[in-house]
């Protein structure tokens, strides 16, 4: 009996033994309650001092935390069935401690402890030395940098260390873990990140980057033949060529009396047989599709004669003719005939949808509309649908459209109900009729479309048709491709999402963003910088959140487009901020010009890691195309 109350009295959770806990047996944590247990806790934390702006990551990360798991009825459930500690096995018992309220207490405590641990456990490392720091690198700091010395180029890697020393009369940026370099006599081979010949010289008589591919050629049975390497170096297209020339995503080639044109699959898609009077010539120019998903077509020329052809399987979608013909944007062409009239085609799905001598222009701004545009000869505009061939609004007015991302607009106005009637188009349909006391004022863009109201003020609309909320903006800007927005009410600019959800508040002055792509390459760093907020005459950095990333006032602020940088200014000094990580390179002025690269940037002859650190310094001139 004794023995009992005393099991009763002291509980102890046994890490040794696998035992799972079963709900029933352990008690749960209601971080809504104990407020003086949370506030012992928030004094504790006060005697750490946390610099460089950890403090507001690790209440972040934990707020984040405690938020889901009230969202989840206010628990967190221990299972311990799969866990075992070596060194130590912790507690209660230790403590000594036989009322159950106070042991309630020190386990709250206990697990309040771990989770800042665990959230603190980046800062812990960098307060001990840069070791953490130095690991950290950009993406692709895995990449050799490419160097250059007395006019001979080399290899280092993202610290400064050189790879290969400075030999090679050509080098290449890497490609996929691999560069293609030439040595003291001219000739070519390939080497690796380690700067290990992955093919020697005399592996390949030349070599040639397409894209991430390489054209190569060497000697086999039947002569000198050209063929593909993919990134890997592994054979693409087999080694049968007389000659192989790659021009804005397409292969062309010539092989005995066929010429003829290799997909980026490597796969040989079309061929033509020449006679003996033929030049063995064979030109590809490709339209331009804005959006990817869609085939591209090109007009292939032999000799005199032209004909579209669908670059991805070969298909021929027009008959030869000797007239010339002209590519467009998205698969819109144009035939000069003999007296000079323009004969506008749009192909689609390998057939000619529209042939017109009738039109002065023929476009298609975004091919998922499935809308046509056309200015007739008397100079009237039509719109007209790729799937039915008809007009979908007759006499409408290019006042009244509004051709954007994936979706055609047009409005009509209601008379008697004094509205608007908004019309929304997608694959040459109407799928979406509005009745509004809203216009269209922009049109969409990354799939959000801006909407002005009677009294002036502004909306968002997504791409279902539906607006993103009520909130009546007095300024609005685009949405980037990231899915955010700067805007402005009357308490000032701010940033929403797609959701309509605020990322930043609305009491700013002025707001610059860093580009959608930066965002998609920063997304993942926590670390990261979105935006540069402005109030009075200084600006301070925002990351992804809408929090400040440090309490730093600069008077002025750059993000760079391509790149997680950004480019800033204060009364001390003028730098260039890695904002993955928040590394500087010092600038002489705010105006410096610089070059970044995915694994590297340039000041002047200078080399630096997106570490900051400086890591090479030039001596060599490098011949412009090089890069």
């Amino acid at each position: 009996m004794k023995n009992d109350k005393l099991k009763e009295d002291v509980e102890t959770l046994d890490f040794e033994n696998k035992t799972t806990l079963q709900d029933d047996e352990i008690e749960t944590l209601d971080f809504d309650t104990d407020a003086m247990v949370s506030n012992q806790i928030d004094e504790m934390l006060d005697f750490i001092e946390i610099t460089d702006n950890k403090t507001d990551e690790i209440n972040e990360e934990l707020d984040d935390l405690l938020k889901n798991k009230k969202d989840n009825n206010n628990k967190i459930e221990i299972d311990a069935s799969n866990e075992k500690l070596d060194d130590y096995k912790p507690s209660i018992k230790d403590f000594n401690i036989k009322s159950a309220k106070t042991r309630k207490i020190v386990k709250k405590v206990m697990l309040y402890v771990i989770i800042v641990m665990l959230l603190g456990f980046e800062f812990f490392i960098n307060k001990s030395g840069e070791a953490l720091n130095n690991l950290r690198v950009y993406a692709s700091d895995n990449e050799p940098i490419r160097i250059v010395q007395n006019e001979k180029y080399g290899y280092i890697d993202f610290t400064g260390e050189k790879i290969v020393n400075p030999k090679y009369t050509y080098a290449e940026n890497f490609v996929k873990g691999y560069a293609i370099v030439k040595n003291s006599s001219n000739l070519p081979l390939i080497i690796d990140k380690g700067g290990k010949e992955k093919a020697p010289t005399g592996t390949y008589f030349s070599l040639y980057r397409a894209n991430d591919d390489i054209i190569a050629s060497k000697i086999t049975k039947g002569g000198l033949k050209y063929g593909i390497l993919d990134s890997g170096l592994k054979v693409k297209t087999s080694f049968k060529y007389d000659s192989i020339v790659y021009k804005e995503g397409v292969y062309t080639y010539v092989k005995d009396n066929y010429v003829g044109i290799i997909n980026e699959d490597g796969k040989d898609v079309f061929s033509y047989k020449l006679t003996d009077k033929d030049d063995k010539i064979i030109d590809v120019t490709p339209c331009n599709v804005t959006n990817s998903s869609y085939q591209r077509y090109g007009v292939v020329k032999i000799n005199s004669s032209s004909l579209i052809v669908n670059l991805k399987d070969g298909k021929v979608a027009s008959s030869a003719t000797l007239n010339e013909i002209v590519p467009e944007e998205n698969n819109v062409f144009y035939e000069i005939t003999s007296n000079g009239t323009k004969i506008y085609i749009y192909v689609e799905n390998n057939k000619i949808l529209v042939e017109s001598e009738n039109y002065n222009s023929l476009s298609i701004p975004s091919i998922e509309t499935g809308v046509l545009k056309a200015i007739t000869n008397d100079y009237k505009y039509e719109y007209i649908s790729t799937k039915t061939l008809e007009q979908i609004r007759k006499n409408l007015s290019d006042a009244d459209v509004f051709y954007g991302d994936g979706i055609f607009i047009y409005n009509e106005h209601n008379y008697k109900k004094n509205k608007n009637n908004i019309v929304l188009v997608k694959n040459g349909e109407v799928f979406k009729n509005l009745e509004s006391d809203f216009e269209i004022y922009k049109a969409y863009k990354n799939g959000v479309a801006i909407v002005k109201y009677k009294d002036g003020t502004y909306g968002y609309l997504n791409s279902n048709g539906d607006l993103i909320n009520e909130i009546h903006y007095k300024e609005t800007f685009e949405f980037d491709s990231y899915g955010e927005a700067i805007a402005k009410t009357d308490g000032g600019y701010g940033v929403i999402n797609k959701k309509g959800d605020i990322i930043i508040k609305f009491e700013n002055e002025e707001i610059k963003s860093a580009s959608g792509q930066v965002k998609k390459i920063s997304a993942n760093n926590r670390s990261n910088v979105f935006y540069a907020v402005r109030n009075g005459d200084k600006y301070m950095l925002y990351n992804s959140k809408g929090k400040p990333v440090n309490k730093v006032h600069y008077n002025d602020v750059v993000f760079d487009e391509n790149y997680p940088l950004v480019k800033i200014a204060t009364d001390e000094k003028d730098a260039i901020l890695t904002t993955e990580d928040k590394n500087e390179i010092s600038l002489t002025s705010f105006n410096n010009f610089y070059e970044a690269y995915e694994n590297y940037i340039m000041v002047k002859n200078e080399y630096y890691n997106y570490n900051g650190k400086l890591i090479y310094v030039s001596n060599g001139k490098e011949s412009k195309g090089d890069n």
